[in-house]
């Protein structure tokens, strides 16, 4: 009695085994989910990628507006370049922007002097101090003696837009160094004047 149940049995499950109707149906709801998973990382990974790209742009058109200044910058300006600087980026999160002017000096092994620092928007990053150059003097590229050096950085948050709930929020920071193009100094109101 037990072995004709269990030959029904074996029987049943091979042809279970080899049935074939329904398995694409099967096969799509299975890889369905994973594929649209697999499209917004994509797209959220794109949309990342582009954002750092729009902001070293950004940051880039800062520094390059700035070495190209002759006249003493004061608080407008710098806010009109946050202006500038958010409407390039388009970002979604708060940003921050900080304007630095740094002055070589060769002797006794080389020393940075910071002129002066401004920062715009709500965050984290605060003005430069002069002691933040002691740390930070070997991200500074080669100077001669008695140049300065404009330092233009940014951050800010990119805040994913359709995968929220897998991609956290990513910061992005970004870093210009530009020397002057047309003028021995760049000074802040009321910080430095001009060489005469």
């Amino acid at each position: 009695m037990g072995m004709p149940f269990f030959h029904r049995l074996v029987r049943r499950l091979r042809r279970l085994r080899d049935e074939e109707s329904g398995v694409v149906a099967v096969e799509t709801m299975m890889v369905t989910p994973m594929l649209i998973v697999g499209l917004f990382m994509s797209y959220e990974f794109f949309d990342l990628y582009q954002q750092q790209s729009l902001r070293e742009k950004a940051t880039y058109t800062v520094a390059d507006a700035l070495s190209r200044e002759t006249a003493i910058v004061d608080d407008t300006y710098i806010d009109n370049l946050k202006t500038t600087f958010d409407m390039m980026v388009r970002a979604r999160g708060e940003t921050q922007l900080r304007v630095s002017v740094v002055r070589f000096h060769a002797a006794a092994g080389g020393s940075h002097e910071l002129r002066w620092s401004e920062v715009r928007g709500t965050g984290p990053m605060q003005a430069l101090t002069q002691p933040d150059l002691a740390t930070a003097s070997e991200v500074f590229p080669m100077m001669i003696n008695g140049q300065d050096m404009i330092l233009v950085e940014s951050e800010g948050v990119h805040v994913p837009t359709l995968a929220r709930a897998i991609i956290p929020d990513q910061q992005l920071d970004t870093r210009m160094f530009m020397t002057l193009r047309f003028a021995s100094q760049l000074c802040f109101e009321g910080v430095c004047t001009p060489v005469s």
